[in-house]
């Protein structure tokens, strides 16, 4: 699977917690290529509204940064929303 195809794939796992406006927006990024900008547009909006995560979603999310190279703190503050029961 190509990473366009991953990410969105990570938009629809999320899709039942994340805000819808937060997923249009991811999924904007995504349409034009900018696979970067909308993973950590997504962190970010993840992080604020403290959504929890399965650890498997976060360990989607940071494997997608590190084929991608992203080096943004956003990405690993992800890790802390993982909840501790899930796997």
């Amino acid at each position: 699977m190509d990473l366009e195809a991953q990410l969105s794939a990570l938009g629809d796992d999320l899709s039942p917690y994340v805000p819808p406006r937060a997923l249009d927006e991811f999924r904007e990024f995504i349409s034009v290529g900018e696979y970067g900008v909308g993973l950590e547009t997504l962190c970010d909006r993840l992080s604020d509204a403290g959504t929890r995560l399965t650890a498997r979603e976060v360990e989607t999310i940071q494997r997608l940064a590190k084929e991608m190279a992203l080096d943004y703190p956003g990405i690993d503050e992800v890790a802390r929303l993982a909840h501790p029961r899930s796997r």
